[in-house]
C-alpha cells in the first residue's frame, strides 16, 4: 500500500463564509447555553428565597405560640426567683462571713443602674445576648417585633 502524503501548504484555504458560519454558530450556542444557565440559577435562587421566607414565617409563628404559653412564663419566673433565694440564703462562716456582713451593713450594695432603666419589653433580647446569640441576630429579631434596635446599644 502506498501512503499518500498530503502537503498542507498545497491545500486550498477554507472558505471565509464557512469559517464565519462556524464561529457564529459557536457564539450563538455558547450564549444560548449561558443564558439558559443564568435563568436556571436565578429560578433556583428565587425558589430558595421563597423557602427561606416560609421558614422565617413558620419560625415567627412558633415563637409567638411559645410566647403565648403561660406555663413556660411561670416556670421561667419561678426558676429566676429560686435562683435569687438560693444565692441569698447561702450562709457565710468564719471571718469571711463577718467581713461580708460588716461590709454589707456599712455600705449597702447599690442596685445596678441599667437594671432600673431597662424596659421590660427588651428583657428577652438581653437574655438572648447573655446566652451568646450574636448582636446582629438580636437586632434583627428586635426589628421584626417592631421595636427600636438601637435601644439595646445603651446597655452594651
Amino acid at each position: 500500500m502506498d501512503s499518500i502524503a498530503v502537503q498542507k501548504h498545497e491545500l486550498p484555504p477554507t472558505n471565509q463564509k464557512r469559517m464565519i458560519a462556524f464561529i457564529n454558530h459557536f457564539i450563538v450556542s455558547t450564549v444560548t447555553f449561558l443564558n439558559k444557565f443564568a435563568s436556571d440559577c436565578e429560578t433556583r435562587f428565587v425558589d430558595y428565597e421563597h423557602k427561606i421566607q416560609n421558614l422565617e414565617a413558620s419560625l415567627m409563628i412558633v415563637e409567638a405560640k411559645l410566647a403565648s404559653i403561660d406555663v413556660l412564663k411561670k416556670q421561667q419566673d419561678t426558676s429566676a426567683v429560686q435562683d435569687r433565694t438560693q444565692t441569698e440564703s447561702v450562709p457565710k462562716t468564719g471571718e469571711e462571713g463577718d467581713k461580708v456582713a460588716e461590709a454589707s451593713e456599712t455600705h449597702p450594695e447599690p442596685p445596678p443602674p441599667d437594671a432600673v432603666q431597662r424596659d421590660p419589653k427588651y428583657d428577652l433580647y438581653f437574655k438572648m445576648l447573655h446566652l451568646g446569640v450574636p448582636l446582629g441576630a438580636v437586632k434583627n429579631k428586635i426589628v421584626t417585633e417592631g421595636l427600636d434596635p438601637n435601644y439595646i446599644d445603651q446597655f452594651l
